[in-house]
């Protein structure tokens, strides 16, 4: 009788915030639940999360694109920080290729990490970010080219998104087409919960410095207004210095999936990021919330403004932020109501990865 081999596959998410992290999870657990021999590898926050939520699988060490904003204008961002870019999608390029070649890998899973494409080994990218929303055409079209030129070395391309009209992301991920694209439906960790409310306001921070401290500030410094009974921060890293307990919030670092998900689903409302990964875990738990784009980031505040312009959620600048005022009107607006979670997902993946294992 022959034996059946069991495969092994790479899944290495970036780590820009830990949103790209985040919705791996489902997509982890799919090749767990397969009977795969998964391999786990990211940086930072991204490694410490990934540990948290698989005790039992490795977790390799990937180099960090240590990207920061640390201006408003994101043009100048791009400029100062493309040698960096470069050299760290030149580092994971090599770093993954001795992976694949250590471990003997079969399938290899990107989320935005650029470098991860390896022509010996069957590889797809999940990515919603395939179109740059600038005001400058010339740049808008420059830097679209320069993000295609890494994902079309790719065998495929994975959509966290629905295909048709009637879609998370707009023209972020529909605008640039390819026969590489394969739409998989919102990738999301979480599940619906039904339960009693246990903070008014959940806030939940994410994302590179030193824009996530300077939003962090912000809610400390305003708190106070809210006059809130209960409320909770989540920090969303582990290696900051801890800060001085304040009367009804409580504070943690980081949460699991599994934490989050009854954390967010227990608020009455959620004030956080327009990150593409927080909208998916909104579209499923139906929670309202306040959104504050990352200042610099046009994909989030291309998001947080066709949002906030459909009067689904309400958006707002942090310059502007004012909580006292802005979270009664976030309050009146509809949240997400006409998307769930993906039932379908475990069968498109089987689709996907049958096809995608034929190219090996």
């Amino acid at each position: 009788m022959t034996e059946i081999l069991q495969k092994t596959v790479l899944l290495t998410p970036q780590h820009w915030g830990l949103g790209h992290v985040t919705r791996t999870i489902p997509v982890i657990s799919y090749f767990v639940n397969r009977g795969w021999k998964v391999l786990l590898a990211s940086s930072g926050a991204g490694s410490d999360l990934l540990k948290k939520e698989f005790p039992q699988l490795a977790v390799f060490e990937l180099p960090d694109y240590n990207i920061l904003y640390p201006s408003k204008n994101m043009y100048w961002n791009m400029a100062i920080q493309m040698y960096k870019m470069h050299r760290a999608i030149i580092l994971e390029k090599f770093a993954i290729r001795r992976l694949c070649k250590e471990h003997e890998v079969d399938l290899l899973i990107s989320d935005a990490r650029l470098g991860a494409a390896q022509s010996k080994v069957p590889c797809a990218i999940i990515t919603h970010h395939l179109h740059f929303p600038l005001k400058l055409k010339f740049f808008e079209w420059c830097a679209d080219t320069w993000m295609r030129f890494f994902y079309l070395q790719f065998n495929e391309i994975w959509i966290p998104d629905f295909e048709n009209e009637k879609n998370l992301s707009g023209s972020l991920s529909h605008q640039f087409k390819s026969k590489k694209h394969h739409y998989l439906g919102p990738l999301s960790r979480f599940k619906r919960l039904d339960i009693e409310q246990k903070f008014e306001v959940c806030f939940m921070l994410s994302g590179p410095e030193p824009a996530r401290t300077k939003f962090e500030d912000l809610i400390l410094e305003q708190f106070p207004s809210l006059q809130l009974q209960s409320a909770i921060l989540i920090r969303g890293k582990s290696d900051i210095p801890s800060i001085a307990k304040i009367p009804n919030l409580q504070i943690i670092s980081l949460a699991t999936s599994e934490q989050l998900n009854h954390i967010m689903s227990a608020s009455g409302i959620i004030v956080c990021r327009s990150g593409y990964s927080t909208l998916l875990d909104l579209s499923v738990i139906r929670k309202k919330a306040l959104l504050i784009p990352t200042p610099g980031q046009p994909e989030q505040e291309y998001l947080g403004h066709e949002l906030h312009r459909k009067k689904i959620f309400y958006s707002i600048d942090q310059d502007n932020l004012d909580l006292a005022a802005q979270i009664p009107l976030a309050l009146e607006c509809s949240g997400y109501t006409d998307f769930q979670e993906n039932e379908n997902l475990y069968s498109i993946l089987d689709q996907r990865v049958h096809e995608i294992m034929k190219k090996k």
